[in-house]
């Protein structure tokens, strides 16, 4: 654990706590998915976004029947992403952190969705290798393994790591929103800030449009989730979850609101919304047996251990 979390590299250290994860689930052995099994998905699915793919993804999506005409441009934005074009520890990310680009705010969350990577991996995994808990929620969880209430401690793990993700979420999620002044003192210097701010006031007709449309990238980023057979989009309602356990009704209760069934998150950086689709996930895939898949090949795993990034889908 001590060796991942030591890595520089974000992509690499992804790919590491990825691939730890769904070696930890396996160890748990538990009749249905644990925390580890959605951990293993939802924490490859964080590295689309740390690498800036996400980003490719959406511009598709975006131009819609026109995306075919992006294909030369979409090889060579994996090209760069995969050789560290958000990565601050590689030769290319460092050229990017000197230039000011539209591609800044996608930067700024790769970092944040980096770092609560790591924030988690570091609190939990331990516990799940042997370390006893500390954390108040992560203490209940684990006895409720020992007792086979498995729902219950997957939630009580989701809580907690929810919680402390709060922070990262709500930083990626405003990563687009940067002043008007503060562009112009991008353009002008900090010396003249006078200028710099008649500069930002006139450029705020673009600015505008240009943080929305990086706004809508990483919540769309932020709110995918790929498993091995299906994507889904945290947005939209997931139907016919099992049967809440009766120990796990009054936990469930708290974060489902009045007058609708419907878990699709409308607002991400909310906690309550983050929890109740959650919920609702750990219940609809709980018996999923491909969950328990490896989520990458052998050799990725050899590549990445050896400190290259892997070819292929990631």
């Amino acid at each position: 654990m001590l060796r991942i979390a030591r890595i520089r590299s974000p992509v690499l250290r992804n790919l590491e706590i990825t691939y730890a994860y769904s070696l930890l689930a396996a160890e748990m052995d538990t009749p249905e998915a644990n925390w580890c099994t959605f951990a293993t998905w939802a924490s490859r699915q964080a590295g689309r976004t740390i690498r800036g793919e996400d980003a490719i993804g959406f511009i598709q999506e975006w131009l819609g029947q026109e995306r075919s005409l992006l294909h030369p441009l979409e090889s060579l934005g994996r090209w760069l992403l995969r050789r560290g074009l958000f990565d601050p520890t590689s030769r290319l990310g460092r050229v990017m952190k000197r230039m000011h680009t539209p591609f800044d705010a996608v930067e700024l969350a790769s970092d944040a969705v980096a770092r609560g990577n790591l924030k988690v991996f570091e609190e939990i995994a331990p516990v799940f290798a042997g370390e006893p808990p500390s954390a108040p929620l992560l203490v209940e969880a684990f006895a409720a393994y020992e007792q086979g209430r498995l729902l219950y401690a997957n939630l009580c793990i989701g809580l907690h790591e929810q919680t402390r993700l709060q922070p990262e979420i709500s930083e990626a999620l405003d990563a687009p929103y940067v002043t008007a002044e503060e562009l112009g003192e991008m353009l002008c210097g900090t010396s003249r800030p006078r200028l710099a701010k008649v500069v930002g006031t006139l450029a705020q007709p673009i600015q505008r449009p240009l943080a929305e449309l990086a706004r809508q990238a990483i919540t769309h980023s932020l709110m995918i989730l790929a498993l091995p057979d299906r994507r889904l989009f945290l947005g939209a309602h997931l139907p016919d979850p099992a049967p809440i356990p009766g120990d796990a009704k009054e936990f469930v209760a708290r974060f489902e609101p009045a007058g609708t069934d419907n878990c699709g998150a409308r607002d991400w950086s909310s906690l309550d919304e983050r929890m109740h689709y959650i919920s609702h996930l750990f219940r609809a895939f709980a018996a999923d047996t491909k969950l328990a898949g490896p989520p990458f090949t052998p050799e990725q795993v050899k590549s990445f251990q050896a400190g290259v990034i892997p070819e292929g889908e990631l």
